[in-house]
């Protein structure tokens, strides 16, 4: 019952998604041209999609470095320091191993075709060839990270409310439970 909750509750958001997809699906418009591999190539050549996602990922790792140390630093014998050391060289071989370029470049080619069309992909590279596009995307794993260090403890607090509003539904007699 508490992962029937749990899901139900971590699928309201997606709600309005599937009803703007069913909406989307009941329109009759003609198609527009799909963007082929080369289109696709063209994109992520302009938008140097490989350099960015690795400046988001050495990023990433270094936040999480960052967030380990702040976390545990303070108190942490060299003993403790050393072993988390080599645990956050484990944990980044493993996001290396599965948020690398290469492991990412299918399903970006995967995502980019099925959600743009040739028009879209098209426009997307003639902004990106700009100075003003060139500067936004060496900019944006910058942008990324910070939103993520300003989104954390947003996630953290409504996990948290969550997880007590969860506890107390599925431990609370049925008749006892609060109402919303």
């Amino acid at each position: 019952m508490r992962r029937f909750v749990l899901a139900l509750v971590l699928a309201m958001p997606l709600a309005p998604v599937f009803a703007q997809a069913a909406d989307t699906a009941s329109t009759a418009v003609p198609a527009p041209a799909p963007a082929s591999d080369a289109d696709i190539d063209r994109l992520l050549k302009a938008m140097d999609m490989q350099s960015m996602m690795d400046d988001m990922l050495k990023q990433t790792t270094t936040a999480q470095q960052v967030m380990v140390e702040e976390a545990f630093g303070k108190d942490a014998s060299d003993a403790d320091r050393e072993r988390m050391h080599d645990i956050l060289e484990k944990t980044n071989a493993i996001t290396l191993r599965h948020m690398s370029w290469t492991a990412l470049e299918p399903v970006m080619r995967k995502v980019y075709t099925q959600v743009f069309s040739k028009r879209e992909v098209e426009a997307m590279i003639a902004f990106y060839s700009t100075p003003e596009g060139a500067s936004m995307l060496k900019k944006m794993p910058q942008a990324m990270t910070l939103s993520m260090q300003e989104i954390q403890p947003i996630v953290r607090d409504t996990m948290a409310e969550v997880k007590a509003m969860i506890d107390a539904e599925t431990s609370a007699p049925k008749s006892k439970r609060p109402r919303p």
